[in-house]
């Protein structure tokens, strides 16, 4: 790992307080563009941070919890794409950035993370300078119908004796044997945070025109494609933002991106971010 520092911290938000880890050089400064990266669901910030520490070599690099996952606090209630983008301006505008602060950010997202992202950049251009995507949840009306049933409504905590043990079971002793058992350990009980209000985030993806957001979308945009289930959604989206590159990169699969390859996405989205 480069030598950085890393700080945790909390900002305050609409449901709350929003939870993020800072990473930055050891030196602190860098004239370089900050970076904020959006997580998947249902686990949290934490996804990142091998990734995190590697592209804040050279610059600072935040990783907030979406509302209700993680440390950060759960609204009360369902809510959207534009609420979890809400909460992700408050964050930004916290750290001093804006039209009113110092300027826009850069941005990298996957799967609910590529909406909410999508949606800061559409809805506050003032805030977004550039856009990176490690596989874009865009869906056509059937995948959305299968996607609510898999992953849409209550998780069967007190319904199903035996939820816990199969998501410990996947993810822990079935996962990747190439992620470190503790770290396999660690990203299980980050998705059992998320407790009984885990399919917010979901219903909110699915609920999302992902389609003509991204039509909307102004700012350069990279998308990477990876091996996971939102490949060919993602070579789809780079059909339909204008100032786009896509990238194939399937030889890596998206569970392995953020730690085993983590220095080879950080080169990638380092070439785009580094862009003027």
């Amino acid at each position: 790992m480069a030598d950085i520092i890393a700080k945790r911290f909390y900002i305050d938000g609409p449901y709350g307080q929003v939870h993020l880890r800072e990473a930055k050089p050891l030196s602190g400064k860098s004239h370089k563009t900050p970076l904020i990266c959006f997580h998947q669901s249902p686990i949290s910030g934490i996804q990142y941070r091998p990734f995190q520490d590697v592209m804040a070599a050279d610059r600072i690099v935040w990783c907030p919890d979406t509302p209700g996952f993680g440390g950060s606090d759960a609204p009360p209630d369902v809510v959207t794409i534009n609420n979890y983008a809400n909460a992700m301006v408050a964050v930004l505008e916290g750290l001093g950035y804006g039209k009113s602060g110092a300027g826009a950010v850069d941005v990298f997202g996957g799967h609910t993370g590529s909406v909410i992202g999508t949606e800061l950049a559409v809805t506050r251009p003032d805030l977004v300078r550039r856009i990176a995507y490690p596989s874009v949840a865009l869906f056509t009306d059937e995948q959305r119908t299968m996607m609510m049933q898999r992953f849409g409504g209550p998780p069967e905590y007190f319904t199903d004796p035996d939820f816990v043990s199969n998501v410990y079971k996947k993810t822990v002793l079935e996962g990747h044997a190439e992620l470190d058992p503790e770290r396999r350990l660690e990203l299980f009980a980050e998705r059992l945070r998320s407790g009984m209000k885990a399919w917010y985030a979901p219903e909110a993806v699915m609920s999302y025109e992902a389609e003509e957001r991204l039509g909307e979308l102004t700012q350069p945009a990279l998308i990477l494609v990876l091996d996971d289930m939102l490949a060919e959604n993602s070579r789809r989206a780079g059909a339909l933002i204008s100032n786009s590159t896509v990238v194939e990169m399937t030889h890596i699969p998206h569970a392995l991106a953020w730690d085993v390859h983590a220095d080879e996405i950080a080169t990638a989205v380092r070439e785009f971010f580094d862009q003027e």
